[in-house]
């Protein structure tokens, strides 16, 4: 399958190297994946499963990608965990949000990839991660 199918401009390496992995190997939660993925160097390990622009920016990074649907989602899960995490000590409050903002740069690149390449517009931003 073309990377580049749904996309009027073509793909940086990083992001090919990522979707041709995916293409490859399919889903995180998948044997396959895991096998694969595995193998990897570290540098491509941080390559196909985290985004340093999604740890930072979340929701953000998801809209300015096009994921608008994913972008909501977050959006409105990221104000509970606010919620909750601002009711517990200080140190608890510090660590959820650290957990939740990993857990956002741990599902970009496979979202993305599932916008892309399979026309996937759900609104779970999570689909196909391993848990």
């Amino acid at each position: 399958m073309d990377s580049n199918t749904s996309s009027s401009a073509p793909l940086s390496p990083k992001w090919q190297f990522r979707f041709n992995f995916f293409n490859q190997h399919g889903a995180p939660s998948s044997p396959a994946f895991k096998a694969a993925y595995k193998q990897l160097p570290f540098g491509e390990k941080i390559k196909v499963n985290f985004n340093f622009f999604a740890l930072f920016f979340s929701w953000i990074y998801f809209l300015i990608l096009g994921m608008w649907r994913k972008a909501l989602t977050i959006l409105g899960l990221s104000i509970v965990v606010m919620v909750v995490a601002a009711f517990m000590p200080k140190a608890v409050g510090n660590g959820i949000a650290i957990a939740w903002s990993l857990l956002i740069a741990l599902t970009a690149n496979y979202s993305y990839y599932l916008e892309k390449v399979t026309g996937d517009t759900s609104w779970n931003p999570f689909a196909g991660m391993r848990w």
